[in-house]
């Protein structure tokens, strides 16, 4: 079996005048989630909507499980998707539009059951898709993707328009699909936290391109410092003090200084849990030059 599940070579994409994607490469290896990080803009959403075969390249090749997905259904029909805002029929049950699903799938018939398991969506599978929270439609089209019994998820911006709740919960569910079922994962976000979270890899965009790949201390490799813009930067420069680092509070910024190529990686793991607490974080910006080129040119800031 094939460990390389996507490669995209040298894609270039343009929309009348905007090119956006510029020679794009990456690849998706069997049983890793890769998060696709990069700020809006940079060419996300265009390149995984190349990948499954929804917007026609202009050069470049695309092989997804195996075949062009431009030209062959096939290489779609293992691969589930997600996308930042789910538009599954409002009016239709969860359980029933599953189970339209697995029809169209032909799956065995306990899939439903087992995508509402494992979606968390026990009690509310007999509402209807309007009927739901946020959180809840998302976890639902993770279902329905499931349904299929997918080797590869896609998921655009999962997390988008979410609580900090249910956005740690959607996060959580994406890995203990790829840990506890081996579901090969491409995720993308513009919020660098939230990939490290759950990414074993990383592919940067930024300017149509993918500008840096590989595990995440490599990616992140030269920083030294960070700063942090948040609604509570005493509870922060507490709570990252906690967990190891040394912190400065200069105003509603907190200085972080950071331990090493992994420093940065386990600065935002630990951004994330006070995120999940409900500490409001504004912006993070990694101080010595380098990611901030990498994700846009240095003209934007992470967030």
């Amino acid at each position: 079996m094939a460990s390389t599940v996507l490669l995209v070579e040298d894609v270039w994409k343009r929309y009348g005048r905007v090119e956006a994607l510029r020679g794009a490469s990456l690849t998706l290896e069997r049983g890793e989630i890769l998060g696709l990080l990069g700020p809006n803009g940079a060419g996300k959403t265009t390149l995984l909507k190349v990948v499954l075969g929804l917007a026609r390249r202009d050069r470049g090749r695309v092989e997804l499980l195996g075949a062009d997905p431009l030209r062959s259904p096939r290489a779609r029909r293992r691969v589930g998707v997600v996308f930042e805002r789910p538009t599954l029929p409002d009016a239709m049950p969860v359980r029933e539009l599953l189970e339209h699903a697995a029809r169209i799938h032909g799956s065995r018939r306990d899939m439903v059951d087992e995508a509402i398991e494992v979606a968390g969506l026990g009690g509310h599978e007999w509402k209807r898709f309007s009927m739901l929270s946020a959180g809840l439609k998302q976890r639902a089209a993770i279902a329905h993707a499931m349904v299929a019994d997918p080797e590869v998820l896609i998921a655009d911006e999962p997390t988008s328009n979410l609580d900090p709740v249910e956005r740690v919960r959607i996060l959580e569910l994406l890995a203990r699909l790829n840990s506890e079922r081996g579901l090969t994962i491409l995720v993308s976000s513009h919020v660098v936290s939230e990939v490290l979270r759950v990414s074993t890899r990383l592919a940067v965009m930024g300017g149509g391109r993918v500008r840096a790949q590989g595990r995440p201390e490599e990616v992140l490799r030269g920083f030294r410092r960070a700063r942090v813009r948040s609604s509570s930067p005493e509870v922060m420069a507490e709570g990252l003090s906690r967990s190891g680092f040394e912190v400065e509070v200069l105003g509603v910024s907190v200085e972080v200084m950071l331990d090493g190529p992994a420093g940065a990686s386990r600065l935002f793991r630990a951004l994330s849990t006070l995120a999940s607490r409900g500490v409001t974080i504004y912006s993070v910006d990694l101080v010595e030059p380098g990611l901030e080129e990498v994700l846009s040119g240095g003209s934007e800031r992470l967030s």
